[in-house]
């Protein structure tokens, strides 16, 4: 639930942004704006953090859940740039949210079981996403694809809530993907999840139709460079051929 207030928050704050008295769509600067699925928040923060030190321009990243991604952009909210799975993209570009071609990736972010470090939580206990608004990742079924039985599964919101439990005591081990585990370093894999129990997981990133400020093509060009590469990578996104 902590990671879904905080995705709403930050789609408030946007919101806010967009409509600020003064502030008009011709107005330019040289700051962008990203939104990206939260799972991959700190990667792009960190790709942010690269690009501005070699060309100063600030990168601002809102993360969100996946299903709200699209609805931003429709209802004109600024969003110069999203990062988010292939699918939305596709359907991004079937309507006409974004512009055709131009995409950085696509890059994969396992799905893996983890636990805390200092391991916490009753023996056998297992916490994953359960299908919602919040998240696709239905966790019940890669646990019985991959013949895991645990004596107990406590099923949440969304990955993030999985790593808040794990590192809260909740449970002995949980599913949530790779990014998440880099980005705390309370957590640690376990194992990958494999491909037959859950499809990979892709993201990309891409120019929306509402993107009139600064050179937002440069910093999707900078992604798919090898300093944006390597950073994404140290942040847990494997480039995809």
């Amino acid at each position: 639930m902590h990671m879904t207030r905080r995705s709403l928050f930050a789609a408030a704050v946007i919101t806010g942004f967009a409509r600020r008295p003064g502030v008009t769509r011709a107005e330019t600067t040289s700051d962008l704006a990203v939104t990206c699925d939260a799972a991959v928040e700190a990667a792009v923060r960190a790709a942010g953090q690269a690009y501005r030190a070699r060309t100063g321009v600030r990168v601002r990243v809102f993360p969100t859940e996946p299903g709200l991604v699209l609805p931003q952009i429709e209802r004109e909210i600024q969003n110069d740039i999203i990062i988010t799975g292939i699918g939305t993209i596709d359907r991004a570009a079937r309507e006409g949210l974004v512009p055709p071609g131009g995409r950085a990736g696509p890059w994969r972010n396992r799905l893996v079981t983890a636990a805390a470090k200092a391991p916490a939580g009753p023996d056998g206990s297992f916490v994953v996403p359960d299908v919602s608004l919040a998240s696709e990742i239905d966790g019940a079924a890669i646990l019985r694809r991959m013949g895991a039985a645990p004596a107990h599964i406590l099923g949440v919101i969304d990955t993030g809530a999985v790593a808040w439990t794990l590192t809260n005591g909740g449970a002995r081990q949980g599913l949530l993907h790779q990014t998440e585990v880099v980005a705390d370093d309370r957590l640690t894999v376990i194992a990958p999840v494999p491909d037959d129990a859950w499809p990979p997981i892709l993201y990309a990133a891409v120019v929306t139709k509402l993107a009139r400020r600064g050179d937002p093509a440069a910093f999707v060009a900078f992604l798919s460079g090898a300093e944006g590469q390597a950073v994404l990578k140290a942040a847990g996104l494997e480039a995809v051929a």
